[in-house]
């Protein structure tokens, strides 16, 4: 049995009753044939559609782009049969706005073109849900972004840097990040007169030039604890002025106001920079070019950046404290004058790390013994920060302790090894000790996986001194094997640490060649001018602590 055919009454029923806005179009494009949903649309009868083309059909103004309906009616549905689906058309009526999917496709019978359905369906709900949802997106993009590009470094001037940059053009126009200038010095942010709070303007950034006009990084901005945006900074809270009228009654200093003014910022706000319950500092955000004013949603966004900003500042400056501290402690633990030794003279330097590194734990030490003999002696503990410069200290103690008592050097290496090894936390380092005769010009060197000393002949050519590497001290080695050599008059014996030969991804034999070649063309008269060649050659600014002692023998004898 067959499925029975629709009658043309329930095909006009199917049609009249369809909750999608529908109407039937001749050739011409007039309407033949409307639905009730249509005549809501239009919110006109059916005496007002019928026998009308789009462009026709009026209500308070037109309420379509009639224009491109009928264009593409025209040409695209009717003349080359093809359909219309989920064009997007918007409907202005008495000032309200609303969205439509249009569909529309032609109808024939056995080939001959009798006209188009369109349909409309209202999408302003979803349309308008999806545009709420546009800013928090973008947002929420901003937020992820700002994990990756703000404190890339452990650096405060440049996480500062990388705010205003992310904040720039996307929030603001012109950007300022302040931070207290006690933070600045080491101290604590809050350290400061309590009548007055001093900030240092640490980065700056404008979507127009280059150069902010009355604005400077480096500038220092006084304001006393009494005004309103010293008084709102010490509770944490954030200001907000939505136009130039606010700008000027918001109590900073005038030249700050009238940069502002004149840079033709409309709207502005300050956020505290805080981490950790301390406020270090704020950022300035105005707008110019851009028209919308700010508003609290703004405020809490850059709130959450600058969180997220003043985590990395705080860090930065906890670690710049502690290394300030290690390098503090190191130096005081290193040696201040190295004593005259007859039959040598004597240069040394260290150098630390640079700012963005980590302090280590090098040392060395120049020892004088009995009988007119001398210890040379270099070491490097692992890790770094003040632990690695305490147990740094515990070793050069411990070694002019037992060279002074006549320990013989593999003696001296294993009682070293043997307090790293009583720490119990996993410290090593490495040493190398060297104890010289000038009346023979003997010396005797042990190495407890130290690089081996160079040695420069009086005619410039440099070799490295082959002797058994021993194992790190604290590795739980007993046998630090000596071997003995006799310098050359006039030659230079070198004692450094990894930090002046090793680079990343390098072969550590290509930095030792390195370093005899500067050792080499270096000057030969002064030990200290060789030094410093040395050290501009190959460190000029450390990813490691470095230290270098050179020994060149003379023919005093004794």
């Amino acid at each position: 049995m067959g499925t029975p055919e629709l009658s043309s009454r329930e095909l006009e029923a199917l049609f009249d009753q369809s909750p999608v806005a529908m109407v039937f179009r001749d050739c011409e494009l007039r309407a033949r044939r409307t639905n009730a949903a249509f005549r809501q649309l239009t919110g006109l009868p059916d005496e007002a559609l019928i026998g009308r083309r789009p462009a026709e059909i009026v209500k308070g103004g037109r309420i379509m782009d009639t224009d491109l309906i009928e264009r593409t009616l025209a040409e695209q549905v009717m003349n080359a049969g093809v359909p219309v689906v989920g064009m997007r058309l918007e409907q202005t009526v008495d000032g309200t706005r609303r969205v439509f999917s249009w569909t529309a496709y032609r109808v024939t019978d056995n080939g001959r073109v009798l006209g188009a359905v369109g349909s409309f369906t209202d999408i302003t709900g979803p349309v308008r849900a999806a545009t709420a949802l546009r800013p928090a997106g973008a947002r929420l993009d901003l937020l992820q972004r700002a994990g990756s590009q703000i404190g890339t470094t452990l650096d405060i001037h440049r996480t500062a840097a990388e705010l205003a940059a992310l904040a720039v053009p996307e929030l603001a126009d012109w950007v300022s990040v302040e931070l207290l200038d006690p933070l600045l010095q080491g101290e604590d942010p809050l350290n400061a007169d309590l009548g007055a709070l001093r900030f240092r303007r640490v980065a700056a950034r404008d979507a127009a030039a280059a150069d902010m006009a009355g604005i400077a990084v480096g500038d220092l901005i006084t304001l006393p604890t009494t005004v309103r945006p010293a008084m709102a900074f010490l509770r944490g809270e954030s200001q907000l002025a939505r136009s130039p009228a606010e700008i000027k009654q918001a109590d900073m200093a005038p030249d700050v106001v009238r940069a502002l003014l004149d840079r033709g910022v409309h709207t502005f706000m300050v956020v505290p920079l805080t981490a950790r319950g301390v406020t270090l500092g704020a950022a300035v955000l105005g707008r110019a070019e851009q028209p919308e004013a700010y508003e609290e949603a703004d405020v809490r966004l850059v709130s959450d950046l600058a969180e997220r900003a003043a985590v990395h500042i705080d860090n930065a400056r906890l670690y710049t404290r502690e290394h300030d501290a290690a390098v503090a402690l190191q130096r005081s633990m290193l040696p201040r004058d190295v004593p005259p030794v007859a039959g040598l003279d004597i240069a040394y330097r260290y150098q630390p790390a640079s700012a963005a590194a980590e302090i280590g734990g090098d040392w060395f030490d120049v020892i004088p013994l009995p009988r007119g003999q001398v210890a040379l002696v270099i070491g490097d503990v692992t890790g770094h920060g003040i632990h690695a410069a305490a147990i740094m200290g515990q070793l050069r103690t411990t070694t002019a302790a037992l060279a002074r008592l006549g320990c013989p050097p593999g003696q001296i290496m294993r009682q070293l090894s043997g307090l790293l090894t009583a720490h119990g936390d996993e410290a090593g380092a490495t040493c190398l000790y060297a104890a010289y005769d000038p009346a023979s010009r003997r010396c005797w060197l042990a190495s407890a996986g130290h690089p081996p000393p160079a040695l420069r002949h009086p005619d410039g050519t440099t070799e490295f001194i082959d002797l058994p590497p021993g194992l790190l001290l604290g590795a739980g080695g007993d046998r630090y094997p000596a071997i003995d050599r006799q310098l050359p008059p006039g030659g230079v014996l070198a004692l450094y640490t990894d930090g002046l030969i090793e680079q990343p991804g390098e072969d550590i034999g290509a930095g030792m060649s390195r370093l005899a070649r500067a050792l080499a063309a270096g000057p030969a008269q002064s030990p200290d001018d060789l030094c410093d060649s040395v050290l501009a050659s190959l460190a000029p600014r450390p990813r490691d602590d470095v230290a270098l002692l050179l020994a060149r023998t003379t023919t005093t004898t004794l």
